[in-house]
């Protein structure tokens, strides 16, 4: 369940939109922090009544959407905020914190398993892996890594080169 439903947050938009503060509005209605109206304001400018609608909690998304984000923010030198609403994520946090991992891992820190372990049975006899089975699994992790780390520079390539052929059309179209 949400904090605010998607009632409360129509009432509090119009309210706003009809000339009341959202300082005003955030003691009305003992919201903390007078930010929390202003997000609010703003996803309902951008994208009307289904901006206000809370987001579910278990959204996955992919690394190279991660990328494409944090991309973007670089590119136009903006805010989380301002990144948040133009990917329309619910919170500007989710950005600080692929960019943190991303800053400590590389690539790889934008890869997440869900999940719990798969758990043993009682009775399973382990045996201790050989040597070569060790290796084996270490080189095929690391193909895996590699792999996906080749995948995702060939996405930012790619991107970058679309992003590089639209700052020269728009130069061209500067000169005349």
């Amino acid at each position: 369940m949400t904090k605010f439903n998607l009632e409360l947050r129509i009432s509090i938009v119009t309210e706003y939109l009809t000339g009341i503060s959202s300082i005003q509005l955030a003691r009305k209605y003992h919201i903390a922090n007078n930010e929390t109206i202003l997000l609010w304001i703003h996803r309902f400018n951008r994208f009307g009544i289904a901006g206000l609608k809370p987001k579910p909690m278990n959204l996955e998304y992919s690394s190279e959407f991660k990328i494409e984000v944090l991309n973007w923010k670089q590119q136009h030198k903006a805010s989380l905020p301002e990144t948040a609403l133009h990917f329309n994520l619910s919170s500007p946090s989710t950005i600080w914190q692929w960019q943190r991992k991303f800053d400590l891992e590389g690539l790889s820190g934008l890869n997440r398993v869900r999940g719990n372990p798969k758990t043993m049975s009682k009775h399973k006899k382990v045996t201790k892996p050989t040597t070569a089975q060790i290796q084996a699994r270490h080189d095929k992790n690391e193909l895996k890594q590699l792999k996906q780390e080749n995948k995702m520079l060939r996405i930012e390539n790619e991107f970058l080169k679309k992003l590089d052929a639209l700052d020269h059309e728009k130069s061209a179209h500067e000169k005349p």
